[in-house]
């Protein structure tokens, strides 16, 4: 299933010990679905998925 929502090219900060960066994310729906490097995640867009070149700028986890 393709993503709706891919964030590449930033360093991500996950907030999981395990994984405390990554530099892309895919989200579907709501919710996250994976992190993990660009290079691994851009096979996660599809025709319809809005994706957001972070440019280098870091992502920060939030509440809604």
């Amino acid at each position: 299933m393709p993503a709706d929502l891919l964030f590449l090219n930033g360093p991500i900060l996950t907030m999981d010990d395990g994984r405390p960066n990554a530099d892309a994310v895919a989200v579907v729906g709501n919710r996250i679905a994976r992190v993990g490097t660009t290079a691994d995640l851009r096979d996660e867009a599809g025709p319809d998925t809005r994706v957001v070149d972070l440019g280098g700028r870091t992502l920060i986890p939030g509440f809604n």
